[in-house]
């Protein structure tokens, strides 16, 4: 794997765009959306390295093993999303708005990058990446519902108060948004209710019952049936207060989510406690000084026959015949 990659590599690039974005709203700049672009694919390139060798490299040890790299992850798959977006709408401001939640998820890896990585358990491994990856995925949706509904409320307002000002800010049509903002809350819904159905048989395959008043539980319990009423008041709105009720719901669920999210990571939830921890390190102590202790033992020779033995000698006497001969003590006192 490519080495010398690291997590500002990709932070400045992602912040650099941001700040061509903020220079666009006051200044006019040749080229805008080609530096735009390749700012962005420099982002995602060194991200792309850094998260191969983070999940795959020599140093890892299995994949989404901890919360560094889970968040690691949503940072790159908003900035997929963001990338995509941004180069559909050329002559919009897009960036403005999706760019600072990746900046803000890679600054909350740097929080945790130092966290107890998750428990390790051969027999829940699917099931947990399973569960991680939805709780992943929904995380995601909720985020870029956010920034659409925002968009969509800014849209809104300016409309109604006729202040498209030509070459300031420029945001899609409000149709295209309020069909992204209701797309992500039925994502949302869907994957956070599959990370909910895998977390329960997460709990059913490691302890062979389901804690339903433990703390992960009820987080992802909670979540999800927020995310599902969202869905459903989004679908029986009418017309006239889909959008802007499509728009508040993400904003609420965005920000329902941050606490949730504050609260798992600041609890021990998934992760390894320090007996967990400390078993393998204990385990590859004693098999150094198992196989130390073999060792010494195998290469411990046994007494050598002159030690016990009377000595003899290989030299020729003096007629030259051979004297292998033993000396016997009571010989060489009688001669």
């Amino acid at each position: 794997m490519l080495t010398g990659v690291s997590l500002t590599c990709f932070l400045f690039s992602y912040l650099a765009v941001f700040l061509l974005e903020v220079w666009r709203l006051f200044f006019k700049l040749p080229a805008r959306q080609f530096l735009i672009l390749v700012g962005m694919g420099a982002g995602l390139l060194a991200h792309t390295i850094f998260l191969g060798n983070e999940l795959f490299g020599d140093q890892s040890t299995r994949f989404l093993s901890n919360w560094f790299q889970w968040v690691v992850l949503g940072a790159f798959g908003l900035a997929i999303a963001c990338t995509y977006l941004m180069a559909r709408n050329p002559t919009g401001n897009v960036g403005l708005f999706l760019i600072p939640l990746v900046l803000a998820l890679i600054g909350i890896a740097v929080l945790v990058k130092n966290d107890q990585p998750f428990a390790a358990d051969s027999a829940v491994t699917f099931w947990a990446r399973v569960h991680g990856v939805s709780l992943l995925l929904g995380t995601m949706f909720i985020f870029q519902g956010f920034a659409f509904g925002a968009m969509y409320l800014v849209q809104s307002y300016r409309l109604k108060k006729k202040s498209k000002k030509r070459g300031f800010l420029r945001l899609p049509a409000l149709e295209f948004l309020q069909s992204i903002n209701r797309m992500t809350l039925f994502a949302s819904a869907i994957t956070l209710g599959a990370g909910m159905l895998s977390g329960i048989l997460l709990n059913l395959s490691r302890d062979g019952r389901v804690a339903w008043f433990g703390s992960g539980i009820l987080v992802s319990l909670a979540l999800f049936v927020w995310a599902l009423v969202a869905a459903i008041l989004e679908v029986r709105s009418s017309n006239a207060l889909g959008g802007r009720r499509g728009a508040f719901l993400s904003i609420a669920s965005f920000a329902f989510l941050v606490v949730v999210l504050l609260f798992v990571m600041l609890s021990t939830h998934g992760q390894s406690s320090p007996k967990e921890l400390a078993e393998p390190q204990k385990e590859a102590e004693e098999f150094i000084h198992g196989s130390g202790s073999e060792a010494d033992s195998a290469t411990t020779l046994p007494s050598s026959p002159s030690t016990s033995s009377p000595s003899t000698s290989s030299l020729p006497t003096a007629d030259g015949s051979p004297a292998n001969q033993t000396a016997d003590p009571e010989q060489k006192g009688a001669r």
